[in-house]
This record gives structure tokens, C-alpha cells and sequence, in this order.
């Protein structure tokens, strides 16, 4: 089965380099919105608008494909196509320069489902023909919108089911490299181990969390985070129904980790 992966929970947005030679084009001559959005398994609120704005002087050709996301535990999504749980219109579109356009997409009912899912529509930007001669490299730009399909009444049920003290190594600045020989630089914080056993998703990132624990020399503390500061590190964190996520905060103190607990508010 085809399955593409990536592994940031929020929408992404992926740039592709074909062809060879000279001059690139704009890496940012698509915006796509919205990015993030929430629609219900039947009538009217089964419906998307996705608008897709082309920048560059000239004209851009798009397609729009949907796929199921599978979210594992470390975040990782795995992309599963899902085509046949959507109508899709246009599912092929020719954006004029400057201008926007629109895809609809409508899910298809299904009175079955009682639980919420996970799905991502990818807008693509497509090749185009070069004239003979022309050495352009093309950068074709990718679009994840995340959709979540919410059937009516459902709830989540997130459980804190572990807390650990943990050091995640901090990432290179993008375009620098490590010096050779140099330590690794590490963060000091807490895992998070949060299962939802509810049947709607729980957005981890969309909450605020207060942590609360002792250090090692037995002082109490009590740190709130907002769900932007929760966010910032999680990304919108979502933990689908019967599943599980593991969450990494940075907290720069020294832990009593059986002390620790967290309450989302």
C-alpha cells in the first residue's frame, strides 16, 4: 500500500527540486488555506473550502489528493490514501497568475462512524513543460492540510499515563553543521506518555498544562504552560481515539520524577 510519512504533526508544507541548472524559482509563490480544520461526517458541515493562492507571474497547475493519517506515538504520520472517503472538485485545477482558486471537498457519509479521524488533503503543485533551452529548476511545492472528521456528541478522554524526567539533544540551526568533535548539546525537560481513550481527538496542543512535582532537594514547584507554549513544542499534538502520544516539554530543573503530575486545563 502506498504511504508516504513526515514527521511534524502540524500541517506541512514540502518543496520539491526538479530538473537541474540556474536560476530557482520562488519557494513561496503558493499559500494554501486553511491549513488546519475541522468538518462533520454528514450534511452541510461535510463540506471544505480549500483556497489556494498562486503568487507568480505565471500560471501554476494543481492537484489535490486525500489521505488517511495514521499518527504514531513518537508523532510520526503515516499518509494513506483516502480518496475514496471524498468527493473532490476540482480534483485537478490551472491557477492564472496572481489569482486564487478554490477545491471542495465533501465527505462522503458514513453512519457508521462514531468516532472522529485524522485525514490530510494534499495540494500539489504540478510540473510544467519548459521550452526548449530553458535550464529553470522547478520547485514544486506540497501542502498538508490536516482535516479532522467529527461525528456529533463525541468526546475525549486524555489519561496522563507516565512522567519522566528526559534530555532530548537540541537541533543544529538549519543551515549550520556540528563542529567536528564538539559535544552534543542537550535540553533538559519531561516525557509525557498521554492516551485518549475517548471517541473524539484530543489536541494536546490546544490546552494549557501545569505541571507540578518536586526538585531533587525535595522543593515543590508548579509551572503553567499555556497551549501556545504547549504548542510551540507539540505542535497541535493530536492523540487520536484509542491511541497514544509521547510528548517531550523542556523544563530546565532537577526532578523528582515520581513527583511529577500534570493537569490540563
Amino acid at each position: 500500500m502506498f504511504s508516504r510519512r513526515f514527521t511534524t504533526l502540524t500541517a506541512l508544507a514540502v518543496s520539491t527540486a526538479l530538473l537541474s541548472l540556474a536560476v530557482p524559482q520562488n519557494a513561496d509563490a503558493a499559500r494554501v488555506s486553511p491549513m488546519v480544520a475541522e468538518i462533520a461526517p454528514s450534511g452541510t458541515g461535510s463540506m471544505l473550502r480549500i483556497e489556494v493562492t498562486n503568487d507568480e507571474d505565471r500560471q501554476i497547475p494543481f492537484e489535490l489528493s486525500m489521505h488517511r493519517g495514521v499518527i504514531s506515538e513518537t508523532g510520526e504520520v503515516a499518509l494513506e490514501p483516502a480518496d475514496d472517503r471524498f468527493v473532490v472538485f476540482p480534483p485537478q485545477i490551472v491557477i492564472g497568475p496572481r489569482s486564487q482558486q478554490v477545491f471542495r471537498i465533501q465527505f462522503l457519509p458514513d453512519p457508521d462512524l462514531d468516532s472522529s479521524e485524522v485525514y490530510y488533503a494534499s495540494v500539489s503543485q504540478l510540473p510544467v513543460d519548459l521550452e526548449p533551452g530553458d535550464s529553470r529548476i522547478q520547485m514544486l511545492m506540497q501542502f498538508n492540510v490536516l482535516i479532522n472528521v467529527v461525528p456529533p456528541e463525541t468526546r475525549a478522554n486524555p489519561a496522563v499515563d507516565w512522567v519522566r524526567a528526559a534530555e532530548r539533544e537540541q537541533p543544529v540551526p538549519e543551515g549550520q553543521e556540528r563542529p567536528e568533535g564538539a559535544e552534543v548539546i542537550t535540553q533538559a525537560g519531561i516525557e509525557v506518555r498521554i492516551s485518549n481513550s475517548g471517541n473524539r481527538y484530543f489536541g494536546a496542543g490546544e490546552t494549557s498544562w501545569t505541571i507540578s512535582g518536586t526538585d531533587l532537594d525535595g522543593t515543590p514547584f508548579t509551572e503553567t504552560l499555556s497551549d501556545k507554549q504547549v504548542r510551540e513544542t507539540t505542535g497541535l499534538g493530536i492523540v487520536a481515539p484509542d491511541k497514544a502520544r509521547i510528548f517531550f516539554i523542556p523544563l530546565d530543573r532537577q526532578l523528582n520524577e515520581d513527583s511529577l503530575k500534570i493537569k490540563f486545563e
